[in-house]
């Protein structure tokens, strides 16, 4: 079996086809050419390093690095747009094919998405399965190859709805289509998270989604120290580190409600700090009510992007981590950091979501500041507690994310290869 996973949002498809491999499966990345988010290059995964976040559009900003042969990029382009544009054009004409059928899905505007992509329609055609993110289910379906459609989000909540939205452009409309085009075509759709559940029975996808959460490198996030990293926020080793992880957004995040749990809490222990990863559109917010809070000296927004294996020496410095408080869900952060056994503050809409979880997860569940300084508090005096609450965190993953997992993945990789 030859599995191709494309679109690495996240290094999603980098982790999974590198976990994958260590099983045996001959799995490789197909990277989306349009795509200069250095947080979905492969380099991003494997650097220990900070970057400055005015240059997270920059790829050439990230130094050469050792990245496996199984990940593929597209060859430089020997035509223009315009020439292949014109090839595309050509092609849906004489029919059929791929450009043909984008053609008849969403008129010609939908040329636009098979050409920009043509390195990954004909890229897809060599393996027996892709499994992807992204538009890649439409591109899929374009190459006719069997497909996997995993969802990271906007992918089923916003895309394939575009064309019923006001105001929506010619290029989002089509590309809706197209969308619907791919997962209708799919063999499988994996929901990355249960709230995407209503978005997929909206679609008449009900019959063949899934729930599996994102693979994690449990080899990779593992617990351990990291002694010098906490002697540069902490005046002991008997301080305590509170570090989050997540961008600062007000929306999406609920930055400022961890910002207002922290100031109720800090009088629990005058040696805690707060560090913040130090970019996201409500940084500048945040800076503010952190001063207006009066805790501005014991908060350190770092002024860099960490790499994942800066992000990791974070995750083993910490006392404890917080992610998110809005979404009703965890993501990749609150995994990696349950693998390294850190006790996490994060909000989990457990009675909406209740029907996937089969166990829910051992972190301190919060969403309010109230709750987030009470968890705080508690954690921030009770070592033993903390102790518990990661130890557990880290047979949760074992368990949930790990080769129980895997063997899922592979089966229905397999089927669909079928």
């Amino acid at each position: 079996m030859r599995v191709a996973i494309y679109d690495n949002l996240g290094n999603n498809a980098y982790i999974e086809a590198k976990v994958l491999r260590r099983r045996g499966v001959e799995a490789d990345v197909l990277l989306d050419p349009r795509d200069r988010f250095v947080m979905s290059d492969p380099r991003w995964e494997e650097l220990d390093l900070e970057l400055p976040t005015e240059r997270l559009l920059e790829p050439d900003a990230l130094p050469e690095a050792d990245v496996p042969a199984w990940v593929r990029r597209e060859p430089t382009q020997s035509s223009g747009r315009a020439a292949r544009y014109a090839r595309a054009a050509l092609a849906a004409a004489r029919g059929p094919g791929a450009a043909a059928l984008a053609l008849r899905t969403a008129g010609p505007v939908g040329l636009e998405l098979p050409l920009d992509r043509e390195w990954v329609v004909q890229a897809m055609r060599a393996y027996d399965c892709v499994v992807t993110y992204g538009h890649g289910s439409a591109l899929a379906a374009l190459a006719g190859i069997p497909c996997i459609a995993r969802t990271w989000g906007g992918d089923i909540t916003i895309v394939p709805f575009a064309d019923e939205t006001p105001g929506a452009s010619r290029r989002e409309r089509a590309n809706a289509r197209l969308q619907r085009l791919g997962f209708a075509s799919c063999r499988r759709v994996i929901l990355s998270e249960p709230r995407y559940r209503e978005h997929a029975e909206r679609l008449g996808l009900a019959a063949k989604a899934e729930f599996l959460p994102l693979v994690v490198d449990i080899e990779r996030y593992s617990p351990g120290e990291e002694e010098d990293l906490r002697a540069r926020f902490l005046a002991n080793n008997d301080g305590a580190l509170v570090f989050v992880p997540s961008r600062q957004d007000w929306r999406w995040k609920g930055s400022d409600r961890m910002l207002r749990g922290f100031a109720l809490a800090v009088s629990a222990r005058e040696d805690a700090v707060l560090v913040c990863a130090g970019w996201g559109s409500d940084l500048e917010r945040s800076r503010t009510l952190a001063s207006t809070l009066g805790i501005d000296d014991r908060v350190r927004f770092l002024p860099c992007a960490l790499s994942k294996r800066r992000l990791l020496r974070y995750f083993r410095a910490a006392d404890i981590v917080a992610d998110q408080f809005t979404l009703g869900w965890y993501g990749g952060s609150t995994f990696d950091a349950m693998s390294c056994a850190k006790p996490v503050l994060v909000h989990i809409d457990v009675d909406r979501y209740g029907e996937d979880i089969e166990e829910a997860p051992p972190v301190a569940n919060v969403s309010t500041p109230e709750e987030i300084a009470s968890a705080l508090r508690h954690l921030l005096t009770d070592a033993e507690e903390r102790q518990r609450l990661g130890a557990a965190a880290r047979r949760y993953i074992l368990a949930r994310h790990g080769d129980r997992l895997l063997d899922r993945l592979i089966e229905l990789y397999g089927a669909a290869s079928e």
